[in-house]
């Protein structure tokens, strides 16, 4: 279901390339008239409003809709590591991805770290599976933290770090897991 947002996601940011340019054309076009736009003037086609108004919601409504279900995946994903600590998984860093679609947990008392999702479910790794782990910088404001293991199942592990995030969760992961 994840990867069915992500292409819907991708297919909205690209129909804003051509919505954008259509409604510079509209908004040109009548002279970037406000009260014809809100309506306080009939000076011209109110079928061009109603094309400003719909191409606008293009936009507001997509963002709306993505914020909605990236705020539902995050519920969601809490909830799923609320029952991961119910099992004997405390960990000392967690770090959730920045499109809440993924999470890693890091015990170090049991020396155990959680990785989901991998393959639709979790995945524990024990610290002696963990050969390395790096963070990259992935554009312009992303890093992308990964880690990789000896397991052949699951040789890296990745996750998209919030920018906010990526000195701390560095500083935290050089402190437990070393470098």
């Amino acid at each position: 279901m994840r990867q069915l947002w992500e292409l819907f996601r991708v297919l909205w940011a690209v129909g804003c390339l051509p919505v954008g340019a259509l409604l510079l054309v509209v908004v040109v076009l009548c002279g970037f008239s406000l009260p014809f736009f809100l309506g306080f003037t009939n000076s011209a086609d109110p079928a061009i409003r109603w094309l400003f108004w719909a191409l606008v919601f293009y936009f507001v409504g997509g963002v709306c809709l993505f914020w909605r279900v990236n705020q539902r995946y995050g519920e969601k994903l809490r909830r799923l590591v609320i029952g991961f600590q119910t099992s004997n998984f405390q960990p000392q860093i967690e770090v959730f991805a920045k499109i809440n679609d993924a999470y890693l947990g890091i015990d170090g008392s049991a020396r155990m770290l959680l990785v989901y999702p991998v393959k639709g479910a979790e995945h524990f790794f024990q610290f002696d599976e963990i050969n390395s782990w790096r963070i990259v910088p992935v554009g312009k404001h992303n890093h992308r933290l990964e880690v990789l293991t000896s397991n052949l199942d699951v040789p890296v592990f990745s996750i998209v770090l919030k920018p906010a995030e990526v000195l701390s969760t560095e500083a935290r992961l050089n402190t437990l897991l070393g470098t």
